[in-house]
């Protein structure tokens, strides 16, 4: 599924960004590795980004537990 139309990236990278870092992100790290350092211009995607970010960062959080 593409996340972000402004600057083409799928969930699929952003999944596997998060599972390279090894830890937590935030949404803004991770759009920015997501999109080649771009900054969000319409921000429609920011929603759906941060929804698969807090999953991950849960899922983290309950590992490290």
């Amino acid at each position: 599924m593409i996340v972000c139309l402004c600057h083409p990236f799928s969930d699929k990278k952003v999944k596997d960004h998060l599972d390279g870092k090894g830890g937590c992100s935030s949404v803004s790290e991770t759009y920015s590795a997501c999109s080649g350092g771009e900054k969000p211009n319409c921000c429609q995607c920011l929603e759906t980004l941060k929804d698969i970010v807090q999953t991950h960062n849960r899922a983290q959080k309950a590992v490290s537990v």
